[in-house]
């Protein structure tokens, strides 16, 4: 007989009136509680320090209890069995999918750094067509109801630029266009908002796909100059940490774009670097670097990952999202070998 996962129902602890505002953000599992440090229950719901940290307190027990877990430790096989459930979206190219083994994984935030117009965007609306594929073509569709959600700081997501791709994969765009849930945020604050409505939203509308393009814009624009390094840093942490537990919990494919700095390098004068430092870098669970070849070709480079090798890779850039080069590809090299 299967266990019922615990709800905000099962705390004993806390007022029903306590239980309906959590209710009433999204917040219905304990599961989704981890999503939110307790200081930020208390910002949110409008209740004290003392009250969070008894939520938290007694919904660890529960959590505790219900995943049979000692200690909070867990045995190598049920680990194991959690990679089992990790599911790949088709990437729109033979050549990324490859180096990716098998395409965007879910369970993890995938990172997608690179110049302007190096292809960040459109890398993101292609997945977005293939998850609406079914799962033996390499899409998330398990059933009539998945749900995308895009993050679009960079206004750039419209229908018109989706229709070549939605016409590539045979997604009937009018199906896709009642299940695509987008947020344009206006600053970084509004931007870290939307990423915690994702909560609710994930539940409520079957969310498979999450795209954030890009995850560093805002907090780059509002936060300027040395003396806000630490406040830029620390919010870019909460989003991307709350995108990581929610494609944990739910088994989410998660991407974001980021930018790029150029700097300093002693052989080739300077190279390209993904912005917000060391707290991205550790908190993304595979970088890419996307930069410019000839004509549409664009190098895609695995620069860091938990689980996969540094590797490279070609792909171009069309109206209907990206593809494999095929015979532009030796044109290219023939170029760089003339050069």
């Amino acid at each position: 007989m299967s266990i019922t996962e615990p709800t905000i129902n099962d705390l004993k602890r806390i007022s029903s009136r306590t239980k309906r505002k959590l209710k009433s953000a999204g917040i219905i599992f304990l599961k989704d509680l981890m999503l939110f440090h307790p200081l930020r229950l208390v910002e949110i719901l409008g209740i004290t320090e003392e009250t969070a940290n008894k939520i938290y307190e007694e919904a660890l027990e529960l959590l505790e209890e219900f995943d049979r877990k000692e200690y909070g430790f867990v045995k190598l096989s049920e680990l194991e069995e959690v990679e089992e459930k990790k599911i790949f979206l088709n990437t729109g190219s033979s050549n990324l999918n490859n180096i990716l083994n098998g395409g965007w994984a879910s369970m993890e935030v995938t990172e997608l750094a690179g110049e302007y117009a190096t292809g960040k965007s459109q890398t993101c609306f292609t997945a977005v067509a293939t998850a609406f594929l079914p799962p033996e073509e390499g899409g998330l569709r398990f059933d009539e109801n998945i749900g995308v959600a895009i993050i679009d700081t960079e206004n750039t997501f419209s229908i018109k630029r989706m229709m070549p791709i939605f016409r590539r994969f045979d997604v009937d765009p009018k199906q896709a266009e009642d299940r695509i849930w987008i947020a344009r945020p206006k600053n970084a604050y509004h931007q870290l908002k939307a990423i915690e409505k994702l909560v609710k939203i994930v539940k409520d509308l079957n969310v498979k796909l999450v795209v954030v393009d890009s995850l560093t814009k805002l907090p780059r624009a509002d936060f300027t100059g040395r003396g806000q390094l630490y406040e830029r840093q620390r919010i870019i942490m909460a989003m991307v940490e709350k995108l990581r537990r929610l494609a944990i919990m739910y088994n989410l494919v998660v991407l974001v774009t980021n930018q790029v700095v150029a700097v300093p390098d002693m052989r080739f004068g300077r190279k390209y670097e993904p912005i917000g430092g060391h707290v991205l870098a550790h908190n993304v669970d595979t970088r890419l670097l996307l930069s410019r070849g000839s004509k549409n070709i664009r190098k895609v480079k695995i620069i860091d990952s938990s689980w996969l090798p540094p590797s490279e890779t070609k792909i171009i850039i069309t109206d209907a999202g990206i593809a494999d080069p095929k015979g532009i590809e030796e044109e290219e090299e023939e170029e760089e070998v003339s050069g």
